[in-house]
């Protein structure tokens, strides 16, 4: 049997989605498990259904169905570890790489990072404050596409004691709200 460390996540993403979320890397519970915030301490897909992103919670084994929803799923860092301090720059820098060139050619409406160390290795907006929620500016543009909308949620991490469950959650409704304000939100 292959060690956690082994065991990559896909990604699911297509064309022309409304959002694409995007995590710090994998965790031990996800990698075993082969599906995204398998960790039931992780509030992912509570997240979403409590925020009316979705019409019901989904189980980490339904991630494929975020599809339905004009959703994507990815991780900033492939590499699976126990925590996320366990990276090193070499992995930021080689997965923020990957991960601009991906969103480049995928075009995702708005990206919501699950967690500001993957907006800041992203973006390369390592030092200045971030805020939480809708980021004032676009992102990962081209000569021809002006970029995604970044948008912030703390991490939904259970081993996030930053900010409380309350907090957590709360932001998947403010992104549900920006979604509707859009008109791109998938059933309202």
């Amino acid at each position: 049997m292959l060690p956690f460390t082994e065991k990559w996540l896909p990604t699911y993403i297509r064309r022309d989605l409304t959002v694409l979320f995007c995590g710090i890397n994998p965790g031990r519970v996800s990698a075993t498990a082969g599906f995204h915030y398998a960790n039931p301490a992780n509030l992912f897909w509570r997240g979403l259904y409590e925020g009316g992103l979705t019409p019901r919670q989904l189980k980490p084994e339904e991630t494929a169905c975020l599809l339905d929803f004009g959703y994507g799923i990815t991780d900033l860092v492939s590499r699976p570890t126990r925590s996320s301090s366990d990276l090193t720059d070499a992995d930021f820098n080689t997965g923020a790489e990957q991960f601009v060139h991906m969103v480049g050619v995928y075009r995702p409406r708005v990206v919501c990072f699950n967690g500001i160390t993957a907006f800041r290795h992203a973006t390369g907006k390592k030092k200045e404050p971030v805020p939480l929620g809708l980021q004032p500016d676009r992102y990962f543009g081209t000569e021809d596409w002006p970029g995604s909308w970044g948008f912030v949620i703390p991490s939904t991490s259970g081993a996030n004691a930053s900010f409380s469950r309350e907090e957590r959650l709360a932001m998947f409704s403010e992104l549900s709200l920006f979604l509707q304000e859009k008109g791109w939100h998938p059933f309202r």
